[in-house]
């Protein structure tokens, strides 16, 4: 069990403060890896929160490999976006704050977890209309940096 699921039992769904490490995982042939969420059908990036003891690209790496089952090297810092507010669909409230990196390295096979219900690469110019809202600004950000 994961650290926010252990406070979870204590706070119940009251606000909590998050760091997550997120992933724009990018190939110039097949653009941009999203993953459909299993909980509000929403396409986003791959990450999620560190736990304790993690450093941000352990954390970076444990995610995706989770979520996607590939194995990243060399992520870059790309940005980092504070106070990102969600409420999940259980009524979780989280603040978070997304230190998010660009990985062009990977290796291994596609295979969502149960997070998710589809994982896709979609080309810049053709991203999904359902992007998560906390995720919009900084993939528009790294979609015009590649322009």
């Amino acid at each position: 069990m994961g650290y926010i699921s252990e406070m979870r039992k204590y706070i119940g769904h009251s606000p909590i403060m998050v760091t997550a490490a997120m992933c724009i995982i990018y190939d110039k042939e097949k653009g941009i890896l999203f993953e459909k969420r299993s909980d509000n059908g929403m396409w986003c990036v791959p990450g999620g929160a560190i736990e304790l003891g993690e450093s941000l690209e352990q954390a970076l790496a444990r995610e995706v490999k989770e979520e996607t089952s590939l194995d990243i090297s060399n992520p870059k810092l790309f940005d980092v976006a504070a106070n990102v507010h969600m409420i999940y669909p259980n009524k979780d409230e989280v603040y978070y704050t997304d230190v998010v990196y660009e990985v062009n390295e990977y290796t291994g096979t596609l295979k969502y977890d149960e997070e998710s219900t589809e994982l896709k690469w979609f080309k810049i110019n053709e991203l999904p209309e359902s992007i998560m809202p906390t995720q919009i600004e900084y993939i528009r950000k790294f979609v015009n940096m590649l322009k």
